[in-house]
């Protein structure tokens, strides 16, 4: 265990630094993110040949979200605040959409993910070391963006699984993550999620992240521990739902989501 000692300190040599250069803080936060994605990582390559056993493939994300939410709450401060969690298991299975901002969107997902949910992804991400290897190893599907023969596989695949194993699919309707200097606010959506729903005649949920300018900001070298706010919106039902209104229901429901996201991120700190 020298290494774990070696590890510590490291670690604190850097927080002594920390106090005199803010990009030192910066890095030696983004090491421990690091480190705590390496360790959900490792927990759930562990746990999925359990997970296997007893056919809850796709369960391994939820054992990954959970340990490497816990391990940030320790390392990095960083706890979560849900409301309508509730609402997660009264609509599965659904098609979850949430807005995407940064690499830290992993810290909420590993609160909020629910049990039996597959994530869809990049194809480049299957291939980084252990994040990758767990996530093919969960069931997740990954994309090529621009492809349109993978994107037609790709809900086949998400529809087969929604309606024969009653899993649900996370996804990030802006299709990547949002900057925004001017305050809180969200990428047009792509139709992606929306059609999957459409197809498996399964509800949509909206899941609502707070802004995170105050907890992360990467152009400023910023980060800081605190509390991070999620509000889940009432599951929007594609039953009478024909395919010619799927884009006024997902600018509708875009709308909606960026009303709550105003609704709940505190103003904005400023950062020199």
């Amino acid at each position: 265990m020298h290494w774990l000692a070696w590890l510590a300190i490291v670690d604190g040599c850097l927080a002594v630094c920390a106090q005199f250069s803010r990009k030192v803080g910066y890095y030696r936060r983004l090491l421990r993110f690091g480190a705590c994605a390496l360790f959900a990582s490792i927990v759930t390559l562990l746990t999925l040949p359990v997970l296997w056993a007893v056919g809850k493939r796709a369960s391994g994300n939820w054992v990954a979200g959970r340990a490497f939410y816990y391990s940030t709450l320790v390392l990095l401060g960083i706890s979560v605040e849900i409301e309508g969690e509730e609402l997660l298991d009264q609509a599965c299975p659904c098609v979850l959409v949430g807005n995407h901002q940064t690499m830290f969107d992993l810290i909420m997902l590993g609160r909020v993910f629910p049990k039996q949910t597959v994530i869809l992804a990049k194809r480049s991400v299957s291939h980084y070391p252990f994040v990758g290897w767990f996530m093919r190893l969960s069931d997740d599907i990954f994309i090529s963006r621009g492809n349109k023969q993978s994107s037609s596989d790709m809900f086949k695949k998400a529809s087969e699984e929604l309606k024969s194993k009653n899993v649900s699919v996370w996804f990030f309707p802006e299709g990547t993550r949002g900057r925004f200097d001017d305050g809180p606010d969200m990428l047009p959506f792509k139709a992606g999620a929306f059609l999957l729903a459409y197809h498996a005649k399964v509800p949509i949920v909206p899941v609502v992240a707070m802004d995170f300018h105050n907890l992360y900001n990467k152009r400023k070298f910023w980060s800081a521990p605190g509390t991070f706010k999620i509000k889940v919106m009432q599951p929007i039902s594609m039953e009478g739902v024909k395919e010619e209104d799927l884009k006024d229901l997902m600018n509708q429901t875009r709308d909606r989501m960026l009303v709550e996201l105003k609704k709940i991120s505190p103003p904005r700190i400023a950062i020199d």
